[in-house]
């Protein structure tokens, strides 16, 4: 097999549509949908499918539905969790690692007051 090199082929209007319905029956039947997949089954690029506003609430879907599939397979370890946090985080939709506030404090120098409210905020 080789590589597709150049632009993707441009659909006509009605294999758009026909597209739109196959996407709908592929994220409804698909228990982790996954745009690059289904793109390079259907031979295009997974940018296509961004590029033209047909394909928008489908995206919405399909990345609704995966993030939610990915979600609950890790919690019920039957996904490995890493790669279900890796998929979430490449996907763009908020999932992210937040860098930890790590403060060093002389407890000596505090009152007992400000002492209870770092240990209770933990910051």
């Amino acid at each position: 097999m080789t590589a597709r090199r150049g632009r993707p082929p441009k659909l006509e209007e009605n294999e758009k549509e026909s597209l739109v319905i196959k996407f709908e029956k592929y994220i409804e039947h698909t228990e982790i949908p996954i745009i690059a997949e289904f793109a390079a089954q259907n031979g295009l690029w997974k940018q296509y499918f961004y590029d033209h506003g047909e394909f928008t609430n489908l995206i919405k879907k399909c990345t609704t539905k995966k993030e939610a599939a990915l979600e609950k397979g890790a919690l019920e370890n039957r996904i490995n969790p890493t790669m279900a946090i890796f998929s979430l985080k490449q996907q763009g939709i908020g999932w992210r690692d937040k860098e930890a506030k790590i403060i060093f404090v002389d407890p000596k120098t505090l009152s007992e007051l400000e002492l209870k409210r770092l240990v209770d905020d933990g910051s």
